[in-house]
């Protein structure tokens, strides 16, 4: 038998979940207990040999990667139920975790656990693909914060996401952002570059900054990208590969 335990803050979402899995695998599977929080999930693998954990994120006090940091070597796989958008759900397949999405869907369940049980993960490289997996959510937890820019008549907001690019305009900049709006920024390129999340944009050339998330095409010969807006923009030679290699990362 295969002992379970499964983690979330929403007590209604527990108990779903175990009626599904005793419905199709008790044979196989003992729900052990259920967790409201890390500290309640740490005490049940503790106290229990546990084979296998499903496991909520976006949870108060602790986020669901906070149950690594009790467990160094973790013994036990995990499954993610998650809520996150569909950014989110392609890091999770890279890391080569697995997941279901939420609200959870009974065949979903029933096709996940059928994997698990032929192929189960390689727990040796659980720690790797935990930090893996982390770096790539907390880049699209960066992505929905919201970022202010000193204007000349005040200040503006934008979500980090909405961003395309930033062009130097001598000691300004000009912030450009989906929907063809503009900010004039009252702040050189090089001071705006220093307040954005360096996961999320790389600086393609002396003039330009690009989110990395709007690059749709790259123009070898004539070292210029291409955005999803249609702004077409230099790269320097010297920052070519790195930038190219920081795109394929996204891919």
């Amino acid at each position: 038998m295969i002992n379970v335990i499964l983690v979330d803050d929403e007590p209604h979402a527990n108990s779903l979940l175990k009626v599904l899995i005793e419905k199709e695998f008790s044979n196989v599977i003992t729900v052990v207990g259920t967790a409201q929080s890390i500290k309640e999930a740490c005490s049940l693998i503790v106290n229990n040999s546990i084979d296998l954990v499903f496991l909520d994120i976006h949870m108060p006090e602790e986020n669901g990667f906070a149950l690594f940091n009790y467990f160094s070597t973790p013994t036990f796989d995990v499954i993610f139920t998650t809520a996150y958008d569909r950014y989110a759900i392609q890091a999770f397949k890279y890391s080569a975790f697995d997941y279901i999405l939420k609200p959870i869907d009974e065949s979903v369940l029933y096709e996940t656990m059928q994997r698990y049980l032929v192929e189960k993960s390689n727990s040796n490289a659980l720690k790797e693909q935990i930090a893996l997996l982390k770096s790539y959510v907390d880049q699209a937890e960066e992505g929905k914060k919201r970022i202010f820019f000193n204007t000349l008549t005040g200040f503006e907001l934008t979500y980090v996401n909405d961003i395309l690019f930033i062009k130097a305009d001598g000691n300004y900049s000009e912030v450009h952002i989906a929907g063809d709006k503009k900010i004039v920024v009252s702040q050189s390129l090089r001071t705006v570059e220093k307040r954005l999340p360096q996961s999320l944009f790389f600086r393609t050339h002396k003039s330009y900054i690009v989110a990395l998330a709007a690059v749709m095409s790259y123009d070898k010969k004539e070292k210029t990208v291409k955005l999803t807006d249609g702004s077409t923009l230099e790269v320097s030679y010297r920052r070519e590969n790195d930038f190219l290699n920081r795109v394929l990362e996204k891919v």
